[in-house]
């Protein structure tokens, strides 16, 4: 089972409230056993429940890869406590890194994998430097289509990547090249275009809002390289 569809507390909009990486998934607090099971099976990586300055949108305020995963400054002491702890308890070697920007919506603004990291020309130059040291891969600033919120309309793993249907055939090529894996345009929850607000990923696996269609969840399994 590498894709199933999931709803939290009715909302089709999964990747809003957690991100998902290919050794730890960071999800929000409150879900029912059911659905973390399911996340569980999918995804194949502990899960770790938080909040993120006491917010359940745990998935805007977070981006990263198998490397790091970068958090608001203002995050709370205790819930870096709790998720560090979390960490050490599944084994998982992974740092949690609170980030000084006067942005904090890292995960509308970040889109990652293992091998690269592309994030909104809204960062300065300095601040993608940075961000590239903690990911520890190549990060360039830019946007998709006419967007600056590159994490909320793709998702990208080290399978594959599915971003706006508005992004031009030369952001495809660059995209590709980028994160050296095939990306294909798609949308999610019944023409959704913003399809990293509606799923989570990993090279596992894919769990996408319940109201995406059959159509589209064949391309979300072709784009994220599920399709023999």
């Amino acid at each position: 089972m590498h894709i199933e569809r999931l709803d939290f507390e009715n909302s089709p909009y999964l990747g809003v409230y957690g991100t998902a990486t290919d050794k730890v998934v960071l999800i929000r607090e409150g879900l029912g056993e059911k659905k973390l099971e399911v996340l569980r099976e999918v995804l194949k990586v502990p899960l770790i429940e938080t909040s993120i300055m006491k917010s359940r949108i745990v998935g805007i305020f977070s981006a990263g890869n198998s490397n790091a995963i970068v958090v608001p400054w203002y995050a709370w002491d205790a819930e870096l406590e709790n998720i560090n702890s979390q960490l050490k308890e599944h084994g998982v070697d992974l740092e949690v890194v609170p980030f000084q920007s006067t942005l904090t919506a890292f995960g509308n603004l970040i889109l990652a994998n293992d091998r690269a990291a592309l994030v909104s020309a809204k960062f300065s130059r300095e601040e993608a430097k940075k961000l590239e040291d903690i990911l520890g891969v190549e990060v360039e600033r830019g946007m998709i289509g006419d967007y600056h919120a590159v994490g909320s309309v793709g998702v990208v793993t080290n399978r594959g990547g599915l971003v706006h249907p508005e992004a031009t055939d030369e952001e495809l090529e660059w995209l590709r090249d980028l994160f050296k894996v095939d990306i294909y345009v798609g949308t999610a929850n019944m023409g959704v275009p913003f399809v990293g607000s509606c799923l989570l990923a990993n090279s596992h696996g894919v769990v996408v809002g319940h109201l995406t269609t059959g159509p589209e969840i064949v391309k979300i399994e072709e784009a994220l390289g599920f399709l023999d």
